[in-house]
This record gives structure tokens, C-alpha cells and sequence, in this order.
């Protein structure tokens, strides 16, 4: 009886080596000839390039009058230029970088000295950082987010004079000294968030569109008491705006 069991084991022995020797599943020839997740090209890992677009940017918050004439404001049209590098992680995830000359226009009110309310602009320039935001590509679509920071380089306002002349205030900017008995001024930084999104062409031609929110309050208030005011926090006015580039990845 022993002898038959034994006989047994052998033959199952020698059935399952066989088998092993000659499969065939689909798995194992899917790994071989038709990998599941196709290698990142080592070329794409580190892509660099160059855009440039148009910008519309407004303010929003809700003491916009303690600045401006009244609460009201508008989109205006300006634009941008810089460079971005595209880090690849994995075939589906990476990291965007980008350094941009950004000016920013808004549309606002302003007050003459006899108080008649005429429509003006105030127009800021920017070096924008977005140090990494996050990205996921499926094809040539790109979507991303991430945080940006803001280097207030210049700033200015279009006034009328007493002669109806129009001129561009730079006090708004504030000076060195930071002089608090001017005006009040814009902070030098801001902080948000943008997100978006890109399409990569075959010829390495890109379009592109992103939203930014900021959430750091533009404007300093330490002098508010020049104008009689008891107001002692933050002015609550920030940026937001749109953004459509062009670009080319080398």
C-alpha cells in the first residue's frame, strides 16, 4: 500500500515539473514582451522651457473701500514671461517648477480732491516663485497645483492732478524707509495658491491656463492713523487672478 502512495507522489512530482517548464500564462508574457507600466523615458525625467501670456487679475475682500474710493474693482488684461523645469517622478506624477515676471493691472476707483469718483488702474509688478507644485500627466494633459510667492518689485497708481492730468503715483509702492506718514503702502510679498492646467504638443508647444488665490493681505496699515482712523488689524484685500500662457519645452 505504502509503495502505491509513493508511486503516486512521484508521478505528481514529475506532472508539476513539466507543467513549469513549459508555461506559458498570459502574465509572464505580458511582463516580457508588453510590460504593464512602460519605463519613463530617462530624457523626459528633466524637461526645462520657456512661456510667456496674458494675465487678468482683481482684488477681492471686503475692505477694498478702505483703500479705494469704493468697493468697487475690475479685471484688467496684462501679462507675463518666465521659465519653467518639468521633474518627472514616476509615468503619472512629478513636480513643476517656474520663475516668472508677472504684472498685475486691476481696475480701481479713485477720489479727486473734490471728491467726484473717476476710474483709474493700479498696476503691480511681480517675480513670481512656484517652487513645486505637484503634477499629474496622462498624455499631453498636465494638471497641477501648488504654492506660489510673490516679490513686489514696483507699484503704481494713475491719479489725476488738480489739472485733470493723469500721472502714476508711486507712493502706493511705499519707499525705503518704509515712511508710514505717506500713504499707505502694499506689502512687498504675497503668498497663494495656483492650479491649472497644460497641454504638451509632439512639437514641444504648450497651452496653458491656471487660477491664483492669494491669501496674504496686500496692503500694511500701521498708518492708518494718519487718516483718522481707529482701525488697528489687517486690511483684508488680496490677490486673485487668471493666467493663459504659451510655452515651448526644450
Amino acid at each position: 500500500m505504502k509503495k502505491r502512495y509513493i508511486l503516486a507522489i512521484i508521478v505528481l512530482l514529475s506532472i508539476q515539473v513539466q507543467a513549469q517548464q513549459h508555461d506559458t500564462s498570459p502574465l509572464v508574457m505580458e511582463h516580457e514582451n508588453h510590460p504593464i507600466e512602460e519605463d519613463v523615458n530617462p530624457k523626459d525625467d528633466l524637461r526645462w522651457g520657456i512661456k510667456a501670456g496674458t494675465n487678468y487679475y482683481n482684488l477681492y475682500g471686503k475692505e477694498i473701500d478702505f483703500i479705494f474710493a469704493n468697493q468697487q474693482t475690475s479685471y484688467k488684461a496684462s501679462f507675463h514671461v518666465g521659465i519653467f523645469v518639468d521633474t518627472r517622478l514616476s509615468n503619472k506624477f512629478g513636480l513643476k517648477h517656474e520663475l516668472l515676471f508677472n504684472q498685475r493691472k486691476v481696475g480701481v476707483s479713485l477720489a479727486d480732491d473734490t471728491e467726484n469718483i473717476y476710474e483709474s488702474t493700479m498696476t503691480r509688478n511681480y517675480l513670481d516663485l512656484m517652487p513645486a507644485s505637484i503634477t499629474f500627466q496622462q498624455g499631453g494633459l498636465q494638471l497641477f497645483a501648488g504654492p506660489y510667492i510673490s516679490a513686489l518689485l514696483g507699484a503704481n497708481v494713475k491719479r489725476k492732478d488738480e489739472d485733470g492730468k493723469w500721472y502714476a503715483d508711486k507712493d502706493i509702492y511705499g519707499d525705503g524707509a518704509n515712511d508710514e506718514s505717506k500713504t499707505r503702502y502694499l506689502q512687498k510679498l504675497d503668498f497663494g495658491l495656483n492650479l491649472g492646467m497644460e497641454y504638451y504638443f509632439k512639437n514641444n508647444l504648450s497651452l496653458g491656463a491656471r487660477y491664483l488665490h492669494g491669501f496674504t493681505d496686500l496692503f500694511q496699515y500701521a498708518n492708518s492713523y494718519t487718516q483718522e482712523s481707529s482701525k488697528t488689524d489687517a486690511i483684508k484685500i488680496y490677490n486673485r487672478g487668471w493666467m493663459l500662457s504659451c510655452g515651448y519645452r526644450f
